[in-house]
């Protein structure tokens, strides 16, 4: 892939103006990239993944963040916001990329209800189905805001098991009653930017019906946890 600069130029022009918007809202959209190749760049991450489900960064996936200038572009600005807003202390390269890919009726990555360990997430779609039958195709259900950042480890261990009560249907419809859900079906190809431990948030099933499998890359930035923190465990545990 190679994204030129006149398309880089204008990919980021308005960054400053959507990152207030997240500061203010909890989240926020960024610039389709339906027009970067995206196709091509899917295909090849799909090849590099040889069916897992998830796959950290890959070369494939590494090249399309860098033809994408993340990190010149994006990475110092939430860096910024990290220190400034959030008292992270931490490196900027403190990031953990990975590709997510769901196969038509697969039961075991729905409604997963959960938060990050780190700051941001981005979610950037590079395959999304289309369900025949009007069944649901993997689209996120996000809670912007649904708790406060977590203070310690002990504090952000407590509220992840609290939560994992609503990690199901019928558990996200009861948490949507006296809280403002959001669903993205992301058939605009526009990413999505939300703070990531504050953020409740899961996916619907890719229903049997999908006309492929579902790809996208998660982004995640400066997890200030210890490394014996649970978001650090969890990664371990997935990459063996």
């Amino acid at each position: 892939m190679n994204i030129s600069s006149y398309q880089n130029e204008n990919y980021w022009n308005d960054i400053d103006k959507r990152l207030e918007s997240l500061k203010k809202h909890g989240h926020v959209k960024l610039p389709s990239i339906k027009d970067l190749n995206i196709d091509s760049v899917a295909e090849e991450i799909n090849n590099e993944m040889n069916g897992a489900t998830f796959f950290e960064l890959g070369k494939n996936h590494e090249n399309f963040l860098k033809d994408l200038e993340l990190d010149k572009n994006l990475t110092p600005r939430l860096f910024k916001i990290a220190r400034e807003e959030y008292g992270y202390k931490g490196e900027a390269s403190n990031q953990y990329h990975i590709a997510r890919r769901v196969e038509p009726g697969n039961s075991k990555e729905m409604y997963r209800a959960h938060f990050d360990s780190h700051l941001f997430t981005i979610v950037f779609p590079l395959k999304i189905p289309q369900s025949i039958n009007d069944g649901s195709a993997g689209e996120l259900i996000y809670f912007p805001n649904a708790r406060k950042s977590p203070k310690n480890e002990l504090k952000n261990i407590a509220d992840k098991v609290y939560f994992k009560r609503f990690a199901s249907k019928d558990g996200m419809e009861n948490f949507a009653l006296n809280n403002k859900q959001y669903t993205e079906n992301f058939n605009d190809y526009s990413p999505l930017l939300f703070i990531g431990n504050t953020t409740l948030h899961t996916n619907k099933q890719v229903s049997p019906d999908c006309t492929s499998y579902r790809l996208t890359l998660l982004a995640h930035f400066f997890d200030s946890s210890s490394k014996f923190g649970v978001g650090n465990i969890m990664r371990i545990v997935r990459g063996r």
